[in-house]
């Protein structure tokens, strides 16, 4: 009796040693990470989110000494990444990230959503960035957001605007409720498209990122005003809509989250991971050469900014109901 006793304490201790050195759920976490990390993206490779995650998960790993297997899980403004990174365990060893707005939209419109917004521990952003309205002169002959406001209030509907996704959709109808104006929208597969269609003056206007400016100077396009709260480079010369007298700001940022429960100490490991990354003067160069804007916010502050969203979009469903039907 008295050896079999002691070889179950041997094979616990065995089982304990082993679960310790893999760094399992009763690890430490002081000692976080004690092995490779999940990092789930909920869009597909290429794209804006997948690039900058990818960059700040090679800093990371530098940092850590410990992998980070990047697992791009695209579909529905996020909605597929996220379903199963909220069923993942809360343990810091499998993180993801999110896009704002995206994020907030399908919580408000998109059936069969398996999380809340409660449903996760929002860690940081390291990014900012604003979509533009964009003026065809061509079709329209608008130089200013004025000029383009006192057409719509006479020709309602008239006026027809390219869009690329759910945000632009918000974004047009925060304009139209704050302008006072309406306007149709056409919904395009991408920013490329959207450019292609107002390059082509198959539409009056578009919503389109900032990075566009480029590609349209000399072509007969005009930036007429950004979404942006302040002016953001480098597109600091275009007014933003509420420096022209209309209440709507919208930004665009990537937010870092885990499972909701996932252990205090880990998530300020990881906000505090982020930011010592990221501050760099390397990390932010390659980030400019993304076109990318720095702007990190912590935990605190990047909820902070969420909750403002969330209100927003919440408050956009309830004036306008049939928007996104």
């Amino acid at each position: 009796m008295r050896k079999r006793i002691c070889l179950v304490v041997l094979l616990a201790c065995v089982l304990a040693a082993g679960l310790f050195a893999q760094g399992g759920a009763e690890s430490n976490p002081a000692d976080y990470p004690t092995k490779k990390v999940s990092f789930i993206i909920p869009y597909s490779a290429g794209g804006g989110t997948d690039t900058l995650m990818r960059l700040l998960a090679n800093a990371m790993e530098k940092d850590w000494g410990q992998s980070i297997i990047i697992s791009n899980k695209g579909g529905g403004l996020g909605q597929v990444g996220l379903t199963e990174l909220n069923a993942a365990s809360p343990d810091g060893y499998t993180i993801g990230a999110l896009s704002n707005l995206d994020h907030i939209l399908v919580l408000f419109t998109a059936d069969n959503v398996a999380y809340d917004y409660d449903s996760f521990e929002y860690l940081g952003a390291i990014n900012t960035t604003a979509n533009i309205i964009y003026s065809n002169d061509k079709n329209t002959g608008f130089k200013t957001l004025d000029d383009l406001i006192a057409y719509a209030k006479d020709h309602p509907g008239e006026l027809t605007v390219s869009i690329s996704g759910m945000t632009h959709i918000a974004e047009a109808a925060l304009f139209e409720q704050a302008a006072g104006i309406k306007v149709t929208t056409v919904m395009q597969s991408s920013g490329n498209d959207s450019l292609k269609s107002i390059l082509g003056g198959h539409v009056d206007l578009a919503i389109m990122d900032k990075n566009f400016v480029s590609q349209v100077e000399g072509m007969g396009v005009t930036p007429l005003a950004t979404f942006s709260s302040e002016p953001i480079p480098p597109v600091e010369n275009i007014p933003t809509l509420k420096s022209l007298g209309y209440d709507v700001s919208t930004e665009t940022y990537r937010v870092i989250v885990a499972p909701a429960g996932t252990p205090k100490e880990i998530c300020e490991k990881i906000t505090d991971t982020i930011e010592r990354v990221s501050s760099t003067a390397e990390f932010q160069q390659k980030m400019a050469e993304m076109g990318e804007n720095y702007r990190f916010l912590n935990a605190e502050q990047v909820k902070e900014r969420l909750d403002q969203d969330y209100q927003l979009v919440e408050q956009l469903v309830e004036a306008m109901p049939d928007t996104f039907n």
